[in-house]
């Protein structure tokens, strides 16, 4: 007679060999690596993109200062954003445009350029650039 669920020269063994578990863990490991990687890359780009978005927003304020400031004060110049933003830095580079390089006659001593700069934790952090022209205001002939 036969034995139900045995049969004749069938070694039954339950488990998994140490060939098998060492493949499992080995993909287990590249698949953990992966996933490590992508995350750190991700919290480096969240951190670039914070940079950039606060940057182009105090860029666009400090702008709007030297804009309203009278055309003759605007001058080179440097500083912070004080203790609400520590670490962010600005300075910028103003340039009279002659009538040569605009193109326009009569114009000179009527623009300016503004290269605006915005740094975190100065010369070796990232920095944003911004370059706008001013013109100065026009009075009305009475």
């Amino acid at each position: 007679m036969c034995c139900i669920g045995r049969r004749k020269g069938f070694l039954s063994h339950t488990g998994f060999t140490l060939l098998e578990v060492m493949i499992a863990v080995a993909i287990i490991a590249i698949a953990f690596v992966t996933l490590i990687g992508s995350q750190s890359q991700s919290v480096s780009i969240a951190g670039h993109t914070r940079f950039a978005v606060t940057a182009a927003l105090l860029a666009q304020q400090k702008l709007t200062e030297i804009e309203a400031a009278d055309f003759e004060s605007v001058f080179s110049a440097d500083g912070d954003f004080g203790e609400n933003y520590p670490g962010y830095r600005w300075s910028s580079e103003v340039a009279e445009l002659s009538e040569d390089e605009v193109g326009i006659a009569g114009s000179a001593g009527m623009l300016k350029t503004v290269d605006l700069v915005v740094t975190l934790g100065g010369d070796e952090g990232p920095s944003y650039g911004v370059r706008s022209v001013i013109m100065q205001k026009i009075e009305p002939r009475k």
